[in-house]
């Protein structure tokens, strides 16, 4: 019988004496064109295909056929993963069957992304705000009405309403008192919850319930369990007596977090358990008598997942951070730490949020390392701060007691094994259509011994910048102004003050396939210098100045042609630019270097107007430069499947402004190094660079520089690139670069490059993975850097080790003929190795090291799971 009943909502009270509710007795209905629209809940029993069972009497077999003949097609059944098990599993077969079905009546599976980077439940329209605007639908067998009050279902009871739908043996609804009970084998789904029982109890009107022996599916974590009863007080409050619950999804049962009472509050955001306790593969791990859970994003205070690891210079290092809860807009982590080499560490991190800033302070304090038997320390502080829509600050202050300090106490997975300074900046900001206006300060201090005080960058306090542009809109004119003025100061070098001034005015004209840009700018710079200490000789000229225009004419062409290769549409481009450069020479070789240094030379400096970075030298140049660019792009995806480019400057005179100013290089050192003393060569370097889609999961990158006056290659880097998939990756790269910047008198080769790499991670076996990198110098016989490990991921658990082997410190034995030289003598790296790993429960924890975002830095193409 179908009933209709009623046709508003079952919870609006105020319409609930004018509902009524029509029955109409008719045959059971025959399978009609939409009933495939409805989802069949599958048993044993009418699970399609063949089923068989042994007779106890003849033991010959008993087969029923459901649905369609397969004719000896196989049939794939969900199971439980083998394995060896101290108790009994958490859920039985039946009740593993139950979940499947469950898991059917959901809108999306949700396991069904749970091991792919960025994944997450996949898009769905929910209906739940349609509740209060959709009515109760019942289909059922037989309907009966007592009183016009009372309705009975009976057989095949489904209700529906908005994204609610359950399924029952037996159904009762009491309009008056809005009650609904419903008996034998209850699916109930909705958007965020499905749930089977027994017998279930519900209140519509307070939203309250009672269910005994349910099982249930939360998609959003995704979470499923068992329990005895639940008990729902409210929308916000529930119950539940006699629970075990897991993360895995249907078949595998590889953890269970079992508890007697499990108490849920939507409002607090918090949950809480007792008599918890975790078995993992089958056997008891940990065993609480209570514990509270945050069970939404807010911040609850507690114990965080512990993490550990081990490193040659620290030992065996265990940290059990706590996590303190201040305020909505205040928090504070305590981390101590203890490493079995050196001793106890007590670390911690405050942060804060207010209307206008948000920062973090860090504090680390070892009262006494065993090793070097003294007190270390590590001190930062870090804000950002937006006064007004135009202004703003930001600080990063950091110090440490040692130059040392991370190599031997701090985690060898996040900070940089090739950091020499830790920099300390401040900075106050205004920005507005047109103008910005920023003033700083940065202070260095080293944290590689082999950096002596003499070779560490110049402090500026302060440095200020001040940028104006405006665009013409009637013509083609830009105009434009950089103006800087910075004081450098420093222990052992000159010191001095410099203000630079950069009008400039360009006219860029530009068609669909054609571009031309000249550009005139005058260049000012002064400088007013000064000796860090008292008693030194006298300075040649306390000011100097320096006065340049430049000009520059950028150019180039864009053209297009459709084209055909093995039955596909590419679009062809060719892409020819010029950029010339005028500058005229003036003698720079009395201004001391403050921050400047040579560019590395690629195909986009070509098109740089100063081969110098930043200000204290601006290159002498009649040059033009001449690029090709082709791309081959599929006309269907838009991918670009091929990209070269091609380039070379053309020089007109001899380069004869470099960073020199002192002698240095001996007379009779040949080698071309530019920036050291005059280039005479007429051309630069050949720059080629290619990058080539061979398939959609194989790519090249490559290129490479000829030099023409070696006539020689002096750089070329090849790297390929593989991935079929998020976790099926593979990185093959060889890198050569011979050193014709920086001068080199020791016949050693301590500037050249020749490296291997190779980088990877793949599927083993059974969700097993296998993770490694290995640079290697071919030119020194050495690694620079390896780790191997394995990973094993599934929608469950995660498992990661890796044994790494990286350069960390630096041995140093420094020249007593001259204690300030920038660099030690004989500074060589120090290996080190260390063993890491991570295990995950997901939706409930995880202790050890987090290796995702090193995995991210070290394997070219490796994403991390979202829930990472």
């Amino acid at each position: 019988m179908k009933v209709g009943a009623p046709k508003l909502p079952v919870n609006t009270k105020a319409d609930k004496d004018t509902q009524q509710v029509s029955v109409k007795a008719k045959p059971i209905a025959q399978p009609s064109a939409d009933s495939n629209l409805k989802k069949t809940l599958q048993t044993e029993a009418n699970r399609p295909g063949w089923t068989c069972d042994a007779k106890a009497a003849d033991k010959n077999w008993d087969c029923k056929l459901v649905g369609a003949d397969p004719k000896g097609q196989t049939r794939v059944i969900e199971a439980s993963e083998p394995g060896m098990s101290l108790l009994t599993p958490a859920f039985d077969h039946n009740e593993e069957l139950t979940f499947s079905n469950l898991k059917s009546q959901l809108k999306y599976d949700p396991w069904q992304n749970c091991t792919a980077p960025g994944g997450g439940k996949p898009g769905f329209v929910p209906e739940k705000d349609l509740r209060d605007a959709s009515p109760l639908d019942i289909d059922s067998d037989y309907a009966e009405i007592f009183e016009n009050e009372i309705y009975s279902y009976t057989g095949n009871v489904e209700m529906t309403r908005a994204d609610q739908r359950s399924v029952s043996n037996k159904a009762t609804y009491d309009t008056v008192s809005e009650t609904l009970d419903l008996q034998g084998s209850v699916y109930y789904s909705e958007d965020e919850l499905a749930l089977h029982s027994e017998s279930a109890s519900l209140n519509l009107a307070s939203d309250q319930a009672r269910l005994r022996e349910a099982l249930f599916i939360s998609p959003a974590t995704p979470l499923r369990g068992r329990a005895k009863t639940i008990y729902r007080d409210s929308s916000t409050i529930s119950r539940y007596k006699g629970v075990a619950y897991t993360s895995c999804r249907p078949g595998n049962q590889d953890w269970v977090v079992h508890a007697s009472e499990l108490k849920m509050n939507k409002i607090s955001g918090q949950g809480s358990a007792k008599n918890a306790w975790l078995e993992f593969k089958g056997t008891p791990v940990f065993y609480s008598p209570y514990m509270s859970f945050p069970i939404d994003n807010r911040r609850l205070s507690g114990f965080l997942a512990p993490s550990f690891g081990h490193t040659q210079r620290a030992g065996l290092t265990l940290a059990t951070p706590y996590y303190w809860n201040i305020a909505p807009n205040y928090d504070a982590t305590i981390r101590p730490r203890y490493l079995s080499n050196r001793g106890a560490l007590l670390g911690g991190e405050f942060r804060y949020l207010t209307g206008t800033s948000k920062g973090s302070a860090d504090m680390e304090f070892m009262p006494h390392d065993s090793i070097l038997n003294k007190s270390r320390y590590l001190l930062g502080f870090k804000d950002a701060s937006q006064f007004t829509p135009h202004i703003s600050s930001n600080l990063n202050l950091n110090k440490v007691s040692d130059k040392t300090y991370f190599t031997d106490l701090g985690n060898a997975l996040s900070m940089s094994t090739y950091s020499s300074y830790l920099v300390s900046q401040g900075s106050l900001n205004y920005l507005n259509n047109g103008v910005s206006l920023r003033g700083s300060a940065t202070s260095y201090e080293s944290i590689d011994p082999a950096i002596t005080d003499a070779g560490l960058p110049y402090r500026t306090l302060p440095r200020v910048n001040l940028n104006l542009n405006h665009t013409f809109g009637f013509m083609p004119l830009n105009t434009l102004m950089d103006a800087e003025y910075a004081y450098f100061q420093h222990g052992t070098l000159v010191n001095g003050q410099r203000a630079n001034v950069r009008p400039s005015v360009s006219f860029p004209l530009q068609a669909a396939s054609a571009f031309l840009t000249p550009k005139l700018s005058l260049q000012h710079t002064q400088y007013l210098l000064s000796n860090p200490k008292e008693g030194a000789a006298p300075l040649v000229s306390s000011s100097i100045s320096r006065t340049l225009p430049v000009f520059s004419a950028d150019s180039g062409l864009y053209l297009e042609k459709d084209v055909n290769f093995s039955n596909r549409s590419y679009l062809h481009t060719l892409e020819p630019r010029l950029f010339y450069l005028y500058i005229p020479r003036t003698d720079q070789s009395t201004i001391p270097i403050f921050d400047s240094g040579i560019t590395d030379f690629s195909f986009n400096s070509m098109f740089l107007e100063n081969r110098f970075s930043s200000v204290d030298r601006v290159q002498d140049a009649n040059q033009l430069s001449a690029a090709l660019t082709t791309r081959l792009v599929d006309a269907k995806s838009g991918r670009e499947k091929l990209k070269l480019s091609v380039g070379q400057i053309a020089y007109f005179q001899d380069r004869k402004v470099n960073l020199d100013v002192g002698g240095i290089l001996p007379p009779n050192y040949k080698e071309p190094l530019p920036g050291y003393f005059p280039d005479t060569d007429k051309l630069s370097n050949l720059v080629t660079e290619l990058n080539f889609g061979l398939t959609d999961h194989l790519s090249l990158g490559s290129g490479a520089q000829w030099n023409p006056h070696l006539n020689r290659v002096v750089r070329q880097n090849v790297g390929l690139h593989y991935q079929n998939g998020p976790g099926e990756i593979i990185n093959l790269g060889y890198r050569y670069r011979k050193n014709i910047v920086y001068p080199d008198f020791s016949g050693l080769r301590p500037y050249d490059i020749i490296n291997s790499d190779i980088s990877f991670h793949w599927p083993v076996y059974n969700e097993w993975s296998a993770v490694g990198r290995w640079s290697y110098s071919l030119l020194n016989n050495n690694t620079q850097e390896s780790f191997i490990g394995a990973e094993k991921e599934n929608c469950c658990w995660r498992f990661r080790v890796i044994g790494r082997r990286w350069i960390s410190g630096i041995g140093v034995n420094s020249d007593p003929n001259n204690p300030n030289a920038p660099v030690a003598l004989n500074a060589t790296g120090i290996p080190q190795t260390g063993v890491f790993f991570q295990i995950e429960l997901k939706g409930l924890t995880g202790i050890g090291t987090k290796l995702e975002q090193f995995f991210e830095q070290q394997i070219k193409g490796y994403r991390a799971p979202k829930d990472d």
